[in-house]
């Protein structure tokens, strides 16, 4: 499998590939520290109020950061040889310590966020608003960390800001809201020991909606095709995800409460109830 992967014209990772020695550590720890200082909470809700949800959340994080190498493979993401770990290996890819805690930043606590505003109510509107905040989450870590080396996305890729493609963003900020709903489904049919599946909710949503909407944003980085086509398949993953949000507040949604009716004034209502006894 490794001399498989080692014939691919973009594996394996540059030997010359290198994270400057402060930022490897800066994002490292910044990824753990975060997570952690989550747990408190998690640990909170779950004394206080007999509420294991955030905790098994913040487990089913490290689960489902097995599946990143895959996604990495097929968008094109080299991760430097030098960043501290690797936690695990996957499709040529030594994933980095970093990336475990990252999902429980990422994917977990974005996804319990909406969860709780699915709980509170909202609109179709709001749901929008959500997801654009979950998104808007997803470049905030990106971002620095490609622009600071710590990790590249290799290739011609579309829409490249900052030395980031932003069909990552859209489709990650998918994925933390699909977590969050499919929390917002289960959790209230579950009870007792079945309450333990919640912790495979991160994998499930996050990577089910990236089964619905990644397939032409991989098209466009990993087939031989010009520029404009290229940008248009990375749009048509949008669309695709524009869709699973629309469909997710189509489920989740209340509609604000309708005005009520004019009352009709007492004389008026006397002198309809005497024509109908005429």
């Amino acid at each position: 499998m490794n001399q498989l992967l080692a014939a691919l014209p973009n594996l394996p990772v540059p030997a010359d590939y290198r994270a400057g020695d402060h930022a490897k550590w800066l994002f490292t720890l910044w990824a753990g520290g975060v997570a952690l200082l989550v747990l408190p909470y998690c640990l909170h809700r779950l004394r206080k109020y007999r509420d294991g949800v955030p905790l098994l959340m913040w487990f089913g994080g490290f689960i489902a950061s097995l599946g990143e190498p895959m996604v990495d493979y097929l968008g094109h993401l080299w991760w430097p040889e030098n960043l501290p770990g690797p936690a695990f290996e996957g499709y040529g890819l030594k994933v980095p310590l970093l990336i475990p805690f990252a999902y429980v930043v990422a994917v977990s606590v974005t996804g319990y966020f909406a969860y709780r505003m699915f709980q509170k109510g909202v609109t179709v509107r709001q749901v929008f608003y959500v997801w654009l905040a979950i998104t808007s989450v997803d470049l905030l870590i990106e971002m620095p960390g490609t622009v600071a080396n710590v990790y590249r996305y290799y290739g011609h890729q579309p829409f490249y800001v900052l030395k980031f493609p932003m069909h990552w963003a859209w489709l990650n900020g998918t994925g933390f809201l699909m977590a969050g709903f499919l929390l917002w489904v289960l959790e209230p049919r579950l009870r007792g020991a079945r309450r333990a599946v919640l912790a495979l909710v991160p994998t499930f949503g996050f990577f089910g909606a990236y089964g619905l909407t990644s397939m032409p944003a991989w098209a466009s980085v990993n087939m031989n095709m010009s520029s404009v086509p290229q940008h248009l398949f990375s749009l048509a993953s949008l669309g695709l995800c524009l869709i699973v949000v629309r469909v997710i507040a189509e489920v989740v949604h209340q509609s604000p409460p309708a005005p009520a009716p004019n009352p009709v004034p007492v004389v008026g209502a006397v002198a309809v109830a005497e024509c109908a006894s005429v």
